[in-house]
């Protein structure tokens, strides 16, 4: 009961406005429709072009007129369906279970790559991916990139991830407790995404054993996505392109200067950390946001995750990608 009262306080409480003209509560139709864009209460660098657009204009530029909708990022599905929000960035390993199970989104664009890491403590044993076979990995939820993306590398070593036999354990503790996990020794490891992992990192409580920001096999797949309702998409197309182009603008423009991106952001209370550091970590990651590798990292993450079983055998796999990737008219497939 009291999870269920803060994530509702939270969802009530924390919308806020950042749009010219128009009413804040009102999303309208037509002309006056409010584009609303759903973003985590605890930032992380991932919503980088996010907080850029707003700062440097760029949805301003677009004409767009929007809202921003702070929720709790374990609520995100739950606000796509019920409408609360139109668009938001979301890691693309943890939308693939939903869409094959009928999540009704669009994906129209990718927007970079990294972004998640599995670290041991500093004295562990384990010195490769190969090590954790037969270990225990702290996740926030089975479901988040920071446990499918782990699953994927482990697989392909030809460790067993899931169902009977499984030869790693998952288990779940609140993101904000998981460092606590590894330091005690409930857990061998614990996936996580930056800043968060950079934190600890750096304040030498872990070491990196996976980074798919520079791993072989993964530093070049696009990790985050910029999902779009398909009601939306369908009643207001003007409205998701224009938003489409202003994250494409800002995801260039986080990508030319990452050392300000990190001194706005950080400043400006939107993620946590030390500016010098997230940016550091800003230039590990490709911010070339593209349309078609949406398609590409999508129709990826469908087949390794059929191949090791979190995702039915029986999904058609090109018609899940048909079904999901989109191009918006208007919208070019990048600006590089």
């Amino acid at each position: 009961m009291k999870t269920s009262f803060l994530a509702a306080l939270i969802a009530c409480a924390a919308l806020t406005a950042a749009f010219p003209g128009g009413t804040k509560d009102k999303k309208g139709s037509g002309a006056d429709f409010v584009l609303t864009i759903g973003l985590p209460v605890e930032g992380g660098l991932c919503e980088a072009p996010f907080y850029i657009a707003i700062e440097k204009g760029f949805y301003a530029a677009e004409g767009l007129r929007y809202q921003v909708f702070k929720m709790d990022s374990g609520t995100t599905m739950n606000h796509l369906t019920a409408g609360t929000i139109d668009v938001t960035n979301n890691l693309l390993a943890t939308l693939i279970q939903p869409l094959a199970n009928g999540l009704d989104v669009k994906i129209p664009l990718a927007l970079h790559t990294g972004c998640v890491k599995v670290l041991v403590r500093p004295d562990s044993p384990i010195q490769s991916p190969r090590d954790l076979r037969g270990k225990k990995i702290g996740v926030p939820s089975l479901n988040a990139s920071t446990r499918v993306i782990p699953a994927r590398v482990l697989a392909g070593l030809g460790i067993k991830v899931d169902g009977p036999g499984a030869e790693v354990e998952w288990i779940v503790y609140p993101s904000a407790e998981l460092p606590l996990a590894l330091e005690r020794g409930l857990v061998d490891a614990i996936g996580s995404g930056d800043p968060a992992a950079s934190i600890i990192e750096n304040e030498g409580k872990a070491r990196v054993i996976i980074n798919n920001a520079v791993d072989d096999g993964l530093r070049n797949e696009f990790c985050c996505v910029a999902p779009v309702r398909s009601q939306t998409l369908a009643e207001h197309p003007d409205a998701a392109a224009k938003f489409l182009r202003a994250i494409q603008k800002a995801s260039k423009w986080v990508q030319e200067n990452p050392d300000e991106t990190a001194r706005i952001i950080t400043g400006k209370g939107y993620i946590a950390g030390d500016a010098a550091i997230n940016a550091q970590v800003l230039k590990t990651y490709n911010y070339r946001a593209s349309v078609s590798e949406a398609r590409s990292a999508l129709e990826r993450n469908i087949q390794d995750l059929q191949r090791i079983g979190l995702v039915a055998a029986d999904v058609d796999v090109n018609a899940l990608v048909r079904d999901t990737f989109t191009a918006v008219p208007g919208v070019p497939d990048s600006l590089f």
